[in-house]
């Protein structure tokens, strides 16, 4: 078994006498909160909601993470600045509707959402552009964009707000797990962005799966003495995936 920071394992399914891993951790049951939890939502639906908490109806926390928050910053610096903003990434993500609702409000700003290369070979040439990514946006594809913008840019003022953690687990797939794995699970979501990007990396090499719960896996995907790499998006509870590899070790 292989687990390294980014809770990427390996095991061999030929070895059906270990036994799957215990964490001393117990689960935390019945926690009762009267919390307000937001994902990125647009400036307008926070405004709506400090102003519930103003009038003393709603306790409101903004769980908004701190990578996604740093996106929206610098895209507000940029229009702040006179700069007209590009967000790369998709367009119906909630990270990157958020971008669009903060960066319009700012007074003349303009805001122009592009996904892939050819999207920014459509766009006119513009004397200057400032350029902010979607924070789970693979970075790759990023740069590749980037470089088709300079064709159509004077002046490009980038900001690589691709999370760092994200980037990590492309690394670890492409240098470690590939390489060292027949089969490979990615345990996640499937309207996560970051897993599905993970799972289309590992797919380019080697037979990939993505799962959401250990109950889809399939002992069909399998044979005897395949090594099984998995892998999980960001915000995949760590328990799935120990799931996940418990069902496996058992096949």
């Amino acid at each position: 078994l292989q687990r390294d920071a980014v809770a990427l394992s390996l095991f061999d399914t030929a070895a059906r006498t270990r036994q799957p891993r215990t964490d001393n951790l117990g689960r935390i049951h019945d926690i009762m909160t009267a919390l307000a939890q937001f994902e990125p939502v647009a400036q307008t639906d926070i405004a709506r909601a400090r102003a519930a908490r103003s009038a003393d109806r709603v306790k409101v926390v903004d769980t908004t993470c701190p990578l996604v928050r740093r996106v929206q910053v610098h895209a507000v610096q940029l229009a702040d600045e006179g700069w007209p903003v590009v967000v790369v990434g998709s367009a119906s993500h909630a990270e990157v509707k958020a971008l669009v609702g903060w960066t319009a409000e700012r007074q003349d700003s303009e805001v122009e959402v592009i996904a892939t290369e050819a999207d920014a070979d459509r766009l006119p040439w513009r004397a200057r552009r400032g350029v902010v990514c979607q924070s789970t946006f693979p970075k790759p594809r990023f740069d590749q964009i980037v470089a088709r913008l300079q064709l159509r840019t004077d002046d490009l003022q980038v900001r690589d707000t691709t999370c760092p953690v994200v980037n990590q687990r492309q690394r670890e797939a492409v240098t470690g797990l590939l390489d060292q794995s027949d089969v490979v699970l990615v345990v996640g979501g499937r309207e996560s962005a970051n897993t599905k990007a993970l799972a289309d990396t590992c797919s380019e090499r080697r037979p990939t799966f993505q799962v959401e719960s250990a109950s889809e896996i399939d002992a069909s995907w399998f044979q005897v003495g395949q090594r099984v790499g998995i892998t999980s998006g960001t915000s995949t509870p760590s328990w799935v995936v120990d799931e996940v590899e418990a069902v496996c070790r058992a096949l």
